[in-house]
């Protein structure tokens, strides 16, 4: 391939430099532009010795992170003129997650082969949900691909936020349950059995408190094997029973149960569908097919019935408002809010508002209860250690009285 130099300046105002190998001038320009970047001046150049490129390093299965880089970057270089093929050819060159880089790969010759776009997605469903393909759909039909996605990328974006934010706050306290049932687990496996030994030696009666735990500590030693397999069987059990339609039902339906976390569940629920239904809406999907599309991506068993019932109800001719009222999932504001949507014709905006709304309050309700969950774990670990040494050194003082009361 030939060599071409370049001068160009990036959205700071700097100036950029180099010698670099393409196609064609064509598509050096095409992939400098989507960069972000001003061509001030192009032209070839004699062969230059290439450098040792390093070796691309690619990554097993596809983020969430990599969907939105694809999203957002082939909407900049559509919206820029380049066109479909080679804009894929061009992400082909930035992707870092083999299988998806194997997949635009195949999209990219079946669109070369006469494919529309959502066909050749459709084709790629376990990378590419269906919520994905009706987008594109939809962007195709109207002639606004990149803006479909870039609402799309928007989605997966603020999704992708929302769930860093959930996991990292829920690391620490994670860590402390482990760090806590791995000091308890320590102390009555490998302290308490050495106590014993001593307490024997001096053959005196020892508190209740004390047999207590020397007892626990007995049976932890020998049935800990027994238990530790036992709770990993139960976990595959319970995990394989749960993948079920019935299980999985089961689960969810007790997810929204649970004190505290189950009104955490429920709100990330309501911001999924507003969210996923105020895109589809905007992005000009007839609502029953948003609403199928939405029950579809839910996430739960309990949210999908909900949703099912709101649209054969809006197939019947009934308002979304009147039968979500009687759904013990959507909240009197839900209710209200999508209730005026319906009625001033701006439904899209509404459930916009709901999701932003209940962004805010996940948000704020991870922060305090993982405030919340800190000093619990903390004080359940500290007494359960101090009942624990109490326990150990009670005997020490009666065998220490005595000796004295002997002496």
């Amino acid at each position: 391939m030939p060599f071409f130099k370049y001068l160009a300046r990036d959205r700071s105002g700097k100036m950029l430099e180099e010698t670099i190998e393409s196609v064609s001038q064509e598509e050096l320009i095409n992939s400098l532009q989507a960069r972000g970047l001003f061509v001030v001046s192009l032209g070839p150049v004699a062969a230059v010795k290439k450098k040792k490129q390093a070796k691309r390093h690619y990554h097993r299965g596809v983020k969430g992170s990599d969907l939105v880089m694809f999203s957002r970057e082939l909407a900049t270089l559509l919206s820029s003129g380049v066109t479909l093929i080679k804009s894929l050819d061009i992400l082909c060159k930035q992707i870092e997650s083999r299988i998806l880089l194997r997949t635009v790969e195949q999209i990219k010759k079946d669109v070369e082969g006469g494919y529309t776009f959502q066909n050749a997605l459709k084709k790629h469903d376990k990378v590419f949900s269906e919520f994905w393909v009706h987008l594109v759909e939809t962007g195709e039909a109207s002639g606004h691909l990149p803006a479909s996605l870039d609402q799309l990328a928007g989605y997966m974006e603020d999704g992708e936020a929302l769930k860093k934010k959930i996991v990292s706050a829920m690391i620490y306290p994670i860590v402390l349950v482990c760090v806590a049932t791995g000091a308890i687990v320590i102390f009555l496996l490998k302290i308490i059995p050495v106590f014993s030994d001593i307490f024997k030696g001096f053959n005196v009666e020892l508190p209740l408190l004390t047999q207590m735990v020397i007892n626990a500590s007995n049976i932890m030693k020998k049935y800990f094997v027994v238990a530790l397999g036992s709770c990993v069987a139960i976990f595959f059990i319970l995990k394989k029973y749960v993948s079920t339609q019935i299980g999985r039902k089961q689960f969810d339906s007790l997810k929204f149960k649970l004190p505290l976390v189950g009104a955490l569940a429920q709100e990330i629920c309501t911001e999924r569908f507003a969210s996923s239904l105020s895109t589809l809406i905007k992005s000009g999907v007839p609502i029953l097919h948003a609403l199928e599309i939405t029950e579809k991506t839910a996430g739960n068993k309990i949210m999908e019935q909900a949703l099912k019932e709101v649209r054969d109800a809006v197939r019947e001719g009934r308002g979304m408002a009147q039968t979500m009222q009687n759904s013990n999932l959507f909240s009197p504001l839900v209710v209200q809010m999508i209730s005026v949507g319906e009625e001033i014709g701006e439904l899209g905006k509404m459930l916009d508002r709901i999701a932003i709304f209940y962004k805010d309050r996940v948000n704020t309700f991870v922060s305090r209860l993982t405030t919340m969950f800190e000093p619990l774990v903390l004080v359940f670990m500290g007494v359960v250690v101090g009942v624990l040494v109490v326990a150990m050194f009670m005997p020490i003082f009666s065998i220490s009285s005595a000796v004295r009361a002997s002496g």
